[in-house]
């Protein structure tokens, strides 16, 4: 798939201003303190336990989904979120971040259409690993046990929502700004969080830690898959987390199993489904992508209100830091 770039539009500028890109400079800061306190934390875990797991598990407690510890890691990415936000604009800017969830009457019709989506490509799954004889379960969950096991997973998959809110309502529209571009910033997401999960897959098992690599392949096709959605939604994290929600029920379900060549299947099909995506969208703004959404413009109360959102964001605090020093150089 070709590399579609198109123009980020900052909030200082009228929207039909054209750039590639407008760069980190004067929000490097931001970015390092949120891989610090998510993949920091998650990594520093690790190093304290890696050493001598029994000492560490005495006074910490077992590496398991119920330890505080634990679940404090693993929702990382959404506390490092919050703390950038109240950092970059205080209680204002957590306030903005949260008004961005409550989606446009005009993309409600998407919800039902991705989650469907969605539900089509685990049974996908599943018949792809059939076909190529890839061993599945025997028997998938029956529709109830089925049912209420994919409510439940909503808070059993530990940090799901903070990787929304971290990776997605952060990390994506930063690297945004600094690439202008849906691939590249897609592809440094997945990276992002396949560094963020990498722990629990390569000191789990041999199976796990050689599936990590194409876990991650598969993180970056769909990350790009939603750099291209988000910036149409104007960049509601809902629409992140509904989707994988239910793509991430196959396993649960037991529709296919979580192994190395489940993971071609998953990012075969994944990339079919960002292609569509990306011609959909194209076809959908008369030949061109909606331009980048980037943080924190895209927070903010020129950004909301040009695109409609419901509850717009208040104050825009980056034309006030605008205006305090030099611009970020823009390639010819």
């Amino acid at each position: 798939m070709s590399d579609p770039v198109v123009s980020a539009e900052p909030a200082t500028t009228p929207s039909t201003e054209k750039r590639q890109k407008l760069g980190l400079k004067g929000y490097g800061k931001y970015l390092w303190l949120y891989v610090a306190l998510s993949i920091g934390a998650m990594w520093g875990v690790v190093a304290l336990y890696l050493p001598d797991y029994e000492f560490m598990a005495g006074i910490l407690g077992e590496l398991e989904t119920t330890s505080p510890v634990v679940i404090l890691v693993l929702h990382s990415p959404a506390i490092a979120a919050f703390v950038v936000l109240a950092w970059y604009d205080g209680w204002r800017g957590v306030a903005n971040y949260l008004r961005t969830w409550v989606p446009r009457r005009k993309d409600l019709v998407w919800i039902p259409v991705l989650m469907g989506l969605m539900l089509l490509y685990i049974f996908a799954v599943r018949w792809g690993c059939q076909l190529f004889g890839i061993e599945v379960p025997p028997e998938p969950m029956g529709f109830g046990e089925g049912l209420v096991g994919f409510l439940q997973l909503l808070y059993r998959e530990v940090g799901m929502v903070a990787i929304g809110i971290g990776w997605f309502g952060f990390f994506l529209p930063l690297m945004h700004r600094a690439t202008g571009s849906h691939v590249r910033a897609g592809a440094l997401t997945g990276l992002g969080i396949g560094l963020f999960v990498a722990p629990g897959n390569v000191f789990a098992s041999f199976e796990l830690a050689t599936a990590w690599p194409l876990y991650t392949a598969q993180l970056c096709v769909l990350s790009i898959g939603m750099s291209l959605l988000m910036s149409e939604m104007k960049g509601n994290t809902l629409f992140f987390l509904l989707p994988f929600w239910v793509s991430a029920s196959g396993s649960l379900l037991r529709l296919y199993i979580f192994a190395r060549e489940t993971q071609y299947v998953q990012i075969g099909l994944f990339t079919v489904l960002v292609l569509a995506l990306y011609f959909v969208l194209k076809a959908k703004g008369g030949g061109k992508l909606a331009p980048v959404h980037t943080f924190p413009e895209y927070l903010e109360n020129e950004y909301t209100t040009r695109v409609g959102a419901p509850f717009p964001g208040k104050g825009d605090r980056s034309r006030e830091l605008a205006t305090r020093q030099p611009k970020a150089s823009e390639p010819e």
